[in-house]
């Protein structure tokens, strides 16, 4: 089986929480939702294709940048035709200096137009990372073997399931980070299905007792 990676970085980055609105709070990193909007914007799938084009695609996610936040105050205007128009203040969250590491495990012929498309620098939609205005930059890295490994210890420098896999918090004295993000969402583009996951940041990598890792070139990953 084989898996292409590709980085992707940003200036900010803002994958709102849907149960927020007043008030817009970001996700603390890329989820697999978001990755597979990527990966349509690059090849061209439109809305009403996406789900059934990207659903079977599996994501692993590196956080390489260190978790920055901002804050930011908006005025927002009701333009409801039925309501009388008001402006009412709004915070919202935003990623700052993000990038991420991305593995993506799918069927050949995916991998292949996706990897033809990075390669040669094109993309068919203008991809962004959550917000229209928070452009992304994707670099690819390559395509590698992937390899499922026997149950064991193993060091993952990508996002862990917490709800599948053991950590060994005594392992290290790495800074370590928890959120509760989508993986999955329907036709309507609503989230269906959540995991709390935990992560480092940069090279470090987690300990963890696990069935579910691979190797992808160099790295070990799980796949969210």
């Amino acid at each position: 089986m084989k898996c292409l990676v590709f980085k992707v970085r940003g200036d900010y980055a803002r994958f709102r929480k849907s149960y927020t609105t007043t008030s817009a709070l970001t996700y603390l990193l890329i989820h697999p939702v978001a990755v597979r909007g990527l990966i349509g914007a690059v090849l061209g799938i439109n809305r009403e294709e996406l789900y059934e084009k990207t659903k079977d695609i599996k994501v692993a996610v590196q956080v390489i940048n260190e978790i920055k936040k901002d804050m930011q105050s908006f005025n927002l205007i009701n333009m409801k035709s039925s309501d009388k128009i008001f402006r009412f203040p709004s915070n919202v969250e935003f990623l700052r200096d993000v990038k991420y590491r991305i593995f993506i495990k799918a069927d050949e012929n995916l991998i292949n137009k996706l990897q033809s498309s990075l390669v040669k620098g094109e993309v068919v939609f203008t991809p962004y990372l959550g917000a229209s205005e928070h452009i992304a930059k994707l670099e690819y890295e390559g395509v590698y073997n992937c390899e499922k490994l026997p149950k064991g210890q193993y060091g993952i420098i990508s996002t862990v399931d917490l709800d599948s896999n053991t950590i060994d918090f005594d392992d290290s004295d790495i800074l370590l980070t928890t959120d509760n993000i989508p993986i999955d969402n329907d036709k309507n583009r609503e989230y269906t299905k959540y995991k709390k996951v935990i992560f480092a940041t940069g090279e470090n990598k987690i300990s963890v007792n696990t069935d579910n890792s691979y190797k992808v070139g160099e790295y070990n990953v799980i796949f969210l």
